[in-house]
């Protein structure tokens, strides 16, 4: 019987293994951790991995309104090796990001947006300037980490913290363009949902993730500055090639059972020399 328990033994192992837990998190430059300090806020302060583990996050950088703040990054160690989180600089946005997320964003609410302009004479490439004149990239560039899990199936979830009030990046950027009281002479506006954009570098690949156009998941909390942040979060994805250390679950179930099956054999042969 003896047999039978290492055997087991070494399949819980490999079980533990499937579980894919993030390792110790590692922080560097400017960042600023949040946990929850009562039922339903969160507020500046304890460990990184209270932040992941609970309702907190971690906010990555400091824009500062503007894209002069200092930069900040998170690096886990997750079963297909490391992978490092870190906020923006004006050379990520003027590399191409900022035409990639505006014609992402124009994909999803430009049919409901363009007769909008229209009642005002302005076209699609006009609200393009805007983005840049009023600095809209800025308000994307320091992402709020919430969790980060990776599946047995390669693929890598990062839960970013902002707003589940649509529309807001709108209000904002129409705020510092002067426009706020304007908006409310349009006939409506589209629900807009926007993430804040996080650069990653993982298992040789780098890039950046964002989410437009999914409704946020309601967190339960909100800041304790009365701006109600972090009351969303948004779910990006990193698809990836999976660990091969790992196992599927159900074949780790099958492994077990065979090994179990082999080590009670082995007991029967030796009992009967």
């Amino acid at each position: 019987m003896k047999n039978v328990f290492n055997s087991f033994s070494a399949v819980l192992g490999l079980l533990t293994l499937a579980a894919l837990p993030v390792a110790a998190q590692t922080t560097s430059g400017t960042v600023e951790i949040f946990n929850e300090v009562s039922p339903g806020v969160v507020a500046p302060g304890g460990t990184a991995a209270d932040a992941l583990n609970g309702v907190g996050n971690i906010e990555l950088g400091e824009t500062d309104r503007g894209l002069d703040g200092s930069q900040g990054s998170l690096t886990l160690g997750l079963g297909g090796g490391s992978l490092t989180l870190r906020s923006l600089t004006q050379d990520d946005w003027d590399s191409g990001l900022a035409d990639i997320w505006f014609n992402d964003a124009w994909s999803v609410y430009g049919a409901e947006l363009e007769p909008l302009l229209g009642i005002v004479g302005l076209t699609q490439a006009d609200l393009r300037v805007a983005f840049d004149t009023v600095d809209a990239d800025a308000r994307l560039s320091d992402p709020n980490i919430e969790s980060v899990n990776e599946l047995a199936s390669g693929v890598v979830e990062i839960d970013l913290a902002g707003f589940v009030e649509h529309n807001f990046l709108i209000d904002a950027v129409a705020d510092d363009a002067g426009l706020g009281d304007f908006l409310f002479l349009l006939p409506s506006l589209p629900t807009f949902y926007a993430s804040e954009v996080v650069a990653y570098e993982y298992q040789g690949d780098s890039g950046f993730l964002y989410s437009i156009g999914e409704e946020p998941t309601p967190s339960g909390v909100v800041s304790a500055d009365s701006t109600d942040s972090f009351s969303g979060n948004y779910t990006v994805t990193l698809d990836v090639d999976p660990p091969i250390s790992v196992f599927e679950p159900t074949g780790l179930l099958g492994f077990a059972l065979a090994a179990g099956a082999a080590a009670l054999r082995c007991c029967k042969r030796d009992s009967m020399a």
